[in-house]
């Protein structure tokens, strides 16, 4: 009886298909105020420090940033006093799947990549670099949604992947007129990257991310401020019997870091769904093509 096993998207694939060559820097003497901008600017949610001589010498992450605001610290202070080390690190030709198991192991939402040179840093690997090699793959699959749609092969198999078999059915959310301070407190002891903001009619008003909380700090908000002030609106969300594909493709396009899930009353928020968790589950769970990577 011949062996069976599976093979998933990933396999085989190596780091150096997935990176991005182009790394956000900044030197350890400059201000948070000038890494702030350059993070805006390149729409990154880290910083990679460089010392004198150009080599890497820590990073600088929203977290760190959205910490320093809740210490009263001011966005004057210099990246070198807020950077953390050593460098989480993959190398160019490690397979993409020991760097995402990494990633995940470490609870790291990027990895910086090496080359021959062990001393200077190639590219940067993170969970959306992940997503965009796959969703790739899955568009170009024969066996794809997409392709039979366009070349009129009928319809979609039915075994995609829905939203709710990926989603976090437990939702952080709070009353829009929390005060930042408190906001911050919850971030960082359930450690979230952001929280989902009701209305005083209980309904979804806004989210405030970290992201919003870095720029809340670069704009001088006063941290008792009530987070109705500085939350993102509309809330981003997806159907819970979305496919993976889709509501993948939406965070990559709109440049999403979560998607929150509602059944059929859109105000009816019952999951939340992460780049992190998405790229765990999409790099191993085809369903529309599981036949294919099941090898003899």
């Amino acid at each position: 009886m011949p062996m069976v096993r599976t093979r998933n998207v990933l396999g085989g694939l190596r780091v150096r298909e997935a990176m991005r060559r182009q790394q956000v820097l900044a030197r350890a003497d400059e201000t948070a105020r000038r890494g702030v901008a350059r993070m805006i600017k390149f729409k990154s949610d880290y910083l990679l420090i460089t010392d004198d001589q150009g080599a890497a010498a820590g990073i600088v992450t929203q977290t760190d940033m959205t910490g320093a605001y809740y210490a009263g610290l001011p966005v004057e202070t210099t990246l070198g006093e807020m950077m953390i080390g050593p460098l989480r690190c993959c190398y160019l030709d490690d397979p993409l799947e020991d760097a995402l198991e990494t990633m995940g192991r470490e609870q790291v939402g990027q990895l910086f990549v090496r080359g021959a040179d062990a001393e200077k840093i190639e590219g940067v690997l993170t969970y959306s670099d992940i997503l965009g090699l796959v969703y790739r793959f899955c568009r170009h699959c024969r066996k794809s949604r997409y392709r039979m749609e366009v070349e009129g092969n009928g319809a979609a198999p039915g075994g995609e992947v829905r939203v709710e078999a990926v989603m976090d059915p437990e939702v952080n959310r709070c009353d829009c007129r929390i005060d930042l301070i408190r906001l911050m407190e919850i971030l960082t002891t359930q450690g979230m990257g952001a929280v989902l903001l009701d209305g005083s009619d209980g309904r979804p008003a806004g989210v405030v991310s970290k992201s919003d909380l870095v720029i809340a700090w670069y704009r001088g908000v006063d941290p008792t401020a009530a987070a109705m002030t500085i939350m993102s609106r509309p809330v981003q969300t997806c159907h819970r019997r979305d496919t993976l594909t889709d509501a993948i493709a939406r965070m990559l396009f709109v440049d999403l870091g979560r998607i929150f899930v509602h059944d059929a009353d859109p105000g009816e928020i019952v999951g939340v769904m992460s780049l992190a968790s998405a790229a765990r589950h999409r790099s191993g769970t085809c369903k529309a093509c599981i036949a294919s990577r099941l090898v003899a």
